[in-house]
């Protein structure tokens, strides 16, 4: 099936990048204490269980990049802690498949379980072996999308220069995380911003990174995902150039829920460090949040994260 793009999401682009931690002001709290009210009283309960009997499912992949207690919090920094009791949160609460079987889930959609939920993380910066191995204290598997030539290197990447050095794996980090049963994929050799090259040069970084990730790890690579990540960051006429590399999917970083008939499309991914509570970010990623998105497009209101 040819690629093509998703529906475009009603949530914005997740990697703006803010340099700032979050200010967790009356507005975070209010937000909180409503969103325990609906989930205590039952109504988050009640509206899955219609949700399901109607037939609308979806599943939500996560996507992370930082976790580390070195710098602020930040669009693309959790703190260790935080990170830690999610993990026990989706455990308890959520149904966390590999990024594999999330995807064939999509040709069964009667079959798929409620609050189905998938974890990537993007740009192999070395803080990534130690979420990794949170999540597997927690059996929570997950796809780490790696741009090849930082691996082993100082790279630093242009937003992150005003913090201290935040070190990258080695390709030791890479094959541990493996060892611990997570997936690797392919974020391109050079980070490269897929919207900007010419065909010849797209499709050298698609094949280059999969087959040194082949080599290095002694193992298939299926799937890709846009460094960036943004409708913007990608042009439709090189989708083809992602089958003929040999990827079974795609997936970019903004906003929304994978559903069932976009097998074959540029799949979204649910930014984490955007939600505020755990009580938040497990009443989005079960959809009972819907309703509110949808009112605040119906007011022409942007809707917020979390």
């Amino acid at each position: 099936m040819p690629l093509s793009l998703a529906p475009t999401s009603h949530r914005p682009n997740p990697l703006d990048r803010p340099s700032e931690e979050p200010r967790y002001g009356l507005r975070e709290k209010a937000k909180a204490s409503l969103c325990g009210i609906y989930k205590y009283t039952g109504a988050m309960g009640a509206q899955e269980r219609i949700a399901h009997w109607a037939g609308r499912r979806a599943i939500a992949v996560l996507l992370f990049h930082r976790v580390t207690d070195e710098i602020p919090a930040d669009g693309i920094t959790i703190g260790t802690e935080w990170f830690r009791r999610m993990c026990g949160m989706l455990r308890r609460r959520f149904h966390i498949v590999p990024l594999g079987e999330a995807l064939q889930l999509l040709d069964t959609p009667a079959e798929m379980p409620r609050r189905t939920v998938a974890i990537t993380f993007d740009d192999c910066y070395r803080d990534n072996l130690h979420a990794a191995q949170i999540l597997a204290d927690h059996g929570l598997p997950a796809c780490f999308f790696v741009p090849t030539a930082f691996v082993g290197t100082n790279h630093v990447f242009e937003w992150d220069r005003h913090l201290k050095p935040m070190p990258n794996m080695d390709w030791d980090d890479v094959r541990a995380m493996v060892r611990l049963g997570h997936e690797i994929g392919s974020h391109t050799v050079n980070h490269a911003d897929m919207g900007l090259l010419d065909p010849a040069e797209a499709g050298r970084e698609l094949r280059e990174s999969k087959q040194t990730l082949e080599t290095r790890l002694d193992r298939p690579v299926r799937f890709f995902a846009y460094p960036y990540g943004g409708r913007g960051n990608f042009q439709v006429d090189y989708l083809p150039l992602i089958q003929a590399a040999g990827y079974e999917a795609c997936f970019s970083a903004y906003g929304g829920f994978v559903r069932p008939g976009m097998q074959g499309q540029v799949l979204p991914r649910e930014a984490v460090p955007y939600f505020r509570t755990l009580v938040n970010l497990e009443l989005h990623l079960s959809g009972c949040l819907d309703w509110m998105y949808a009112l605040k497009r119906h007011f022409g209101l942007q809707p917020s994260v979390g």
